[in-house]
């Protein structure tokens, strides 16, 4: 029985080889999620969607069109079971575990090593919202709202932080220096600026801020003054 919570975390899935059992609708999405954050996908199973064998088509994934087997995991970072038969997604999952390898049973949260959750994008800033396997549906609804309360002014943000990090790294010694910095650029009220249409005083207030503290202006800063 599990007695704590899953810890929230980000993975780098880029150029990883992920592994979905499954050729139905449910591995479709799967395998466009997988798809859309870099990963090298492989399909394994009898029989695909029609979108799936055009992903395939297009050189997108990978299919093996046949029953699975443990072999199938081989040189898998990530697997994910998606099939519709119950000891075949327990076989993957004992299969997975037995070879240290992450895995995901869909809407089996006992045989999860992780769970997915509910993803919200806006331009640089992800966020990601999930009810421990208890309730896609409420994930689903709070991913909604978060998503019609986030405006497009906290990516900007995000972007034009971003670029300041490796200046500040540079000047200021410790984790908690950097830390009040950029939180003391936030407080300031840059993303009210940014929402309210005051770009040009947004930039004006971090060049000012970045002067004062010795953090070099980037390109992106100097740019934005008077845009």
């Amino acid at each position: 029985m599990k007695h704590f919570p899953y810890y929230p975390i980000f993975i780098d899935v880029e150029n990883h080889d992920v592994v979905i059992v499954g050729g139905g609708d449910v591995c479709a999405r799967k395998a466009e999620t997988m798809m859309r954050y870099g990963a090298r996908v492989t399909i394994v199973s009898p029989e695909f969607t029609s979108e799936i064998e055009q992903w395939a088509q297009d050189g997108k994934l990978t299919l093996r069109r046949k029953r699975y087997e443990s072999s199938d995991l081989d040189g898998a970072s990530i697997v994910i079971a998606s099939t519709n038969d119950t000891s075949v997604n327990e076989q993957i999952a004992a299969d997975a575990r037995a070879r240290k390898l992450p895995v995901n049973v869909v809407d089996v949260p006992r045989l999860c090593e992780f769970i997915v959750p509910a993803i919200i994008e806006k331009g640089s800033v992800t966020i990601a919202v999930s009810t421990g396997g208890k309730s896609p549906a409420l994930a689903r609804t709070l991913k909604e709202d978060l998503y019609r309360s986030i405006g497009p002014e906290y990516a900007e943000a995000n972007d034009i932080l971003g670029t300041l990090r490796d200046g500040a790294k540079e000047v200021l010694p410790t984790d908690i220096d950097r830390k009040n910095f950029f939180d003391s650029l936030i407080a300031a009220g840059i993303i009210e600026m940014l929402r309210e249409g005051r770009r040009d005083e947004a930039y004006s207030t971090i060049a000012r801020m970045c002067e004062a503290a010795g953090v070099p202006l980037s390109r992106e800063v100097h740019s934005g003054r008077g845009s």
